[in-house]
């Protein structure tokens, strides 16, 4: 027998049982006997259909694929009708070091590329010139932080977990704490064995940085304040985020272009006009988006401000004939249609815009003409296609060319005159908005793998990804109080940037992963991510023919917090917890719209549907009604999200403490509404007392007790108290 309190072991008794009967009986009841040979009892002993080995088949695939360094719990509970035979799987993820690294190079580059745009601005105000070098500076070292951080996660290969005990290490800072895969494996009376899935995480927060300022939430808002008392917002209303967006749509865009430009040559150069015909088409998609960017307010106001400035410029310079040619202003250039020519006059943007559009249609109308040649009667030889579409493209090029030059420079030096007085403030803000999203990715990463895998062969899943997209719900136990508050706004935050996120899925060249498997790739930037999911070829082959074809999976993320510690008694009777109603009210409102879609999407049986509307509307009453501490949200939210085939989420401060009592709540609330579990208090602190959170605990503080004090869960609501013996004073 082993006390809880001390872990001391006392023995009971012994029994005999030779290896035949130990290997051919199904279940044995043997009697117990002390040291004086007398009866102390008995011991039985059950052959549990689904040993260690045999649970972890149904999870082989995954943990080879993703996750690694698995524990294992295995549990037998009564039920109202038999047995339940319980399997809990906890492991770490793969690439919890991998993706903050891919996020850091894509960052540094794109920091470097600014650089590059403010260096380049043709037409440049001198009162700026202090604020494009500090601007200059801070990015600089933006990009030297990143580099660091990028070679220190390199010195951190084949490292899968960050403890909490680490939480504060700025090396670690864009890697999530204590993030782990929970799977619970059941097994009841009836023949099927049924998979239940959760990631627990800690915050996403900037542990390493300070929280005086507050959180992200706060610390946006002020800086938005601020900007918003700069001369140049009293007559315009483009705020920060929409610039900024704009000017990286049109790099972008500008690339795509150039691409496809180049993909044209090379089918002209192939001779095939149905190459031809589909490169064409893509040429003329991506071109419809950069004149529809053109067109935007944002940009035309932007490059008519910067042609009366170049104006102005020119006007003083005829004023002054002495001055040197350098002197001359900000030479304008005009395509001549052979080559660029300098303009004493400014050109208009809807005159660039147009010459680029006009080039296009040129170049269209050729590859028109060279295809229906090539289907006519008189056939052009194919080696002449790329001499007759070059030129063309090359023209088409140099006006694109242009055309976002001008553009951009716009849209740089507003972002520049931004930062007149909040350059600093600004880039810190950055960087602590790179920390938290690279933590919440990773964790979304990992999750939106193993949500796949469970689910790769079920046909309604993948046409609900293309249709609606994946739900991601995040429950989360933090207070409104002190550095929890902060670290609220931060994960807030982090749902915000998410949202920009899709999935998309691309055919790997090998038929197998093992430990060095295909990480997935990450294009884009700051406003707007892809994910590429690497998936061997038997796998792809499964997957519905939108998705093979490259289409986007959108993500939805809501997040549902109920403070539940002292901290949060603070809150609710000294503070204010208008921060967590906020979260609820809009996690709600979205919640309702996917589910509108979802009922349109998915051909449910009338019990499901019913099911899943007494769901929502319990969810809206609990979230509006005004009770402390309304645990009642957790449970509804994560309920609802399993019924709509959603990810879900557990996160506290580190994820070791609150989030285990979170997570094995929700374990044994399955067990009693889907399995008729028969004795609720005994299971919960069952897997709360000897399972694979106990462990959890361990790897983070290297003790194997939680972190509560007496006083402390007197404040808790009773399901979320571990039993007596699993806690103790401990790091939090």
């Amino acid at each position: 027998m082993k006390e809880r309190m001390t872990t001391t072991m006392v023995p009971i008794g012994d029994a005999l049982i030779t290896q035949e009967q130990f290997l051919t009986e199904r279940s044995l009841v043997l009697p117990l006997f002390n040291s004086s040979e007398n009866s102390v009892g008995c011991i039985a002993i059950e052959l549990i259909r689904s040993s260690e080995n045999e649970a972890k088949q149904s999870y082989a695939e995954v943990e080879q694929f993703l996750f690694v360094n698995s524990l294992c719990a295995n549990f037998q509970f009564d039920a109202i009708r038999g047995l339940l035979h319980v399997t809990e799987l906890m492991a770490e993820s793969r690439i919890c070091f991998a993706v903050p690294k891919l996020l850091l190079n894509l960052w540094m580059h794109e920091e470097q590329r600014k650089i590059e745009d403010i260096e380049n601005l043709s037409t440049f105000p001198k009162e700026l010139e202090m604020v494009r070098q500090e601007v200059i500076n801070l990015k600089t070292r933006l990009i030297e932080a990143y580099t660091q951080s990028s070679l220190y996660l390199d010195e951190h290969e084949g490292h899968f977990h960050k403890p909490s005990r680490d939480k504060g290490s700025r090396e670690t800072e864009f890697v999530p704490v204590n993030l782990h895969f929970q799977r619970m494996c059941v097994t009841d009376s009836r023949p099927q064995e049924y998979i239940y899935d959760a990631i627990t995480v800690g915050a996403f927060t900037a542990h390493a940085q300070s929280y005086k300022q507050g959180g992200l939430y706060a610390q946006l808002a002020k800086l938005e304040e601020s900007r918003q008392s700069l001369p140049h917002r009293q007559s315009k209303s483009f705020d920060h985020e929409s610039v900024h967006g704009v000017l990286e749509n049109l790099h972008s865009l500008r690339e795509e272009i150039r691409r496809q430009c180049d993909h044209l040559c090379y089918c002209a150069n192939q001779g095939s006009g149905k190459m031809l015909k589909e490169s064409s088409d893509l040429l003329a998609d991506k071109s419809r988006q950069l004149f529809e960017v053109g067109e935007l307010p944002v940009v035309c106001e932007l490059v008519s401000s910067v042609d009366r400035m170049v104006a102005g410029d020119l006007d003083a310079s005829k004023q002054e004939p002495a001055a040197s040619a350098e002197a001359e202003g900000p030479a304008q250039w005009r395509w001549s249609g052979t080559k660029f020519v300098k303009t004493p006059t400014v050109e208009p943007w809807d005159v660039t815009r147009v010459n680029t559009e006009a080039a296009l249609i040129s170049l269209l109308a050729k590859v028109e003409e060279v295809i229906d040649v090539q289907s006519g009667e008189q056939r052009v030889a194919e080696t002449f296609w790329l001499s007759l579409v070059s030129p063309l493209v090359i023209n088409y090029k140099n006006n694109v060319d242009l055309v976002t030059h001008r553009a951009c420079d716009a849209l740089t030096l507003y972002s520049l005159m931004e930062d007149v007085s909040t350059a600093s403030v600004a880039q810190s803000i950055q960087y602590r908005r790179d920390v938290i999203f690279s933590q919440g990715l990773t964790a979304l990463v990992s999750g939106f793998y193993a949500i796949i895998w469970a689910n790769i062969d079920s046909m309604a899943f993948l046409q609900q990804l293309v249709s609606i997209g994946l739900l991601v719900q995040y429950e989360s136990l933090l207070s409104c109080h002190g550095d929890e508050m902060a670290m609220l706004e931060d994960t807030m935050v982090a749902m915000q940037d998410l949202d920009s996120v899709q999935f998309k899925f691309e055919e790997s060249s090998r038929e197998v992963f093992d430990h060095t498997f295909d990480p997935p790739k990450i294009t884009g930037g700051r406003l707007r991510y892809t994910v590429h999911v690497l998936v061997p070829p038997h796998i792809f082959a499964r997957l519905p023919k939108e998705l093979k074809r490259g289409h986007g999976i959108r993500v939805v993320h809501v997040i549902f917090s109920i403070g539940i510690n002292e901290q949060a008694t603070l809150a609710e009777t000294f503070g204010d917890v208008k921060l967590q109603e906020l979260i609820n009210y809009k996690s709600l409102h979205k919640l309702q719209n996917y589910f509108i879609n979802f009922e349109e999407v998915l051909n449910l049986s009338e019990d499901d549907r019913r099911c899943v509307n007494d769901l929502m509307k319990e969810l809206n009453m609990a979230v509006f009604a005004k009770r402390s501490k309304n645990t009642d949200i957790l449970r509804i939210a994560a309920e609802l999200a399993r019924e709509m085939n959603g990810l879900r989420f557990t996160m506290c401060k580190s994820a070791k403490d609150r989030s285990s009592m979170a997570i094995t709540l929700e374990q044994a609330n399955i067990l009693k509404q889907r399995h008729n579990l028969a004795d609720f208090e005994q299971a919960l602190n069952s897997m709360r007392s000897v399972g694979t959170r106990r462990e959890n605990v361990a790897k983070n503080t290297n003790t194997r007790k939680y972190a509560f004090t007496s006083m402390q869960l007197l404040t808790f609501p009773k399901q979320y108290r571990p039993p007596s013996g699993t806690y103790g004073l401990g790091e939090t």
